[in-house]
């Protein structure tokens, strides 16, 4: 769909008249899968990331140690071995959320900034997996439950489809006491295929009043630049 039409699906409207191409800027941002067979280093790279040893509020981004790792190859259907992902399809769809991320967080800037795809746990609940970010590590998975939902940003827009906008995290009295104690402002946008949330773009800032109209439509660009590609859909491939 075009930029005002997602605009409005997402429950933005307001931003749909604005004199900007800053949405197209943002969705030109989406990088594109590599077509080259990547170092064992930065399959590593692209498939673990450190986590919080804590989750409390305030304190979501104290780093574990280093064996609390987290892996995304069995989220994804695999089987993690560096060597044979060096080649693989999923590789590549990583390498371009990588690069995605780091060229809007660029464009910006923002002092956090991560994609997250909707999938399922072992379980069969629905949830929200982070497969690239840039910043202070962070929690891996968000569940998309009521109870999480009613204190956490990132589940309430991967439920609900309406993105949010916190112009001031102090001021600020819906979702979001489980964010860092150090974010002073945030946006987060849904990724939509069709009427379905299939990932959100989370954005935050220790500034306050950070993200103006031209930030919004940027991330919005980039979501919908996400939507019209195949980012959030691990390839199905017989290993």
């Amino acid at each position: 769909m075009d930029h005002d039409s997602y605009l409005r699906a997402i429950g933005l409207p307001e931003y749909a008249d604005a004199a900007s191409d800053a949405a197209h800027r943002g969705a030109a941002l989406v990088a594109r899968p590599p077509h080259t067979t990547i170092t064992t280093a930065a399959v590593e790279d692209h498939y673990t990331y450190p986590v919080p040893s804590e989750s409390t509020p305030g304190t979501a981004r104290d780093v574990g140690p280093a064996d609390d790792q987290y892996n995304l190859a069995p989220i994804c259907g695999l089987e993690y071995d560096p060597e044979q992902l060096r080649d693989h399809p999923n590789t590549a769809r990583l390498a371009a959320l990588a690069g995605t991320v780091d060229a809007l967080a660029e464009e910006l800037p923002v002092d956090w900034l991560g994609i997250y795809r909707r999938a399922a746990d072992s379980d069969g609940h629905p949830i929200l997996v982070k497969e690239a970010y840039t910043g202070a590590p962070s929690r891996a998975v968000v569940p998309l439950t009521d109870s999480v939902a009613a204190r956490s940003i990132n589940a309430a827009v991967g439920r609900s489809g309406e993105a949010v906008v916190v112009d001031d995290t102090a001021a600020h009295d819906g979702p979001g006491n489980e964010r860092d104690s150090t974010v002073a402002s945030e946006c987060c946008c849904p990724v939509l295929a069709g009427d379905d949330v299939v990932g959100i773009v989370d954005a935050e800032s220790h500034t306050p009043e950070f993200f103006t109209p031209e930030r919004v439509l940027t991330i919005v660009g980039a979501c919908a630049g996400l939507a019209d590609s195949e980012l959030l859909t691990p390839p199905r491939v017989e290993q």
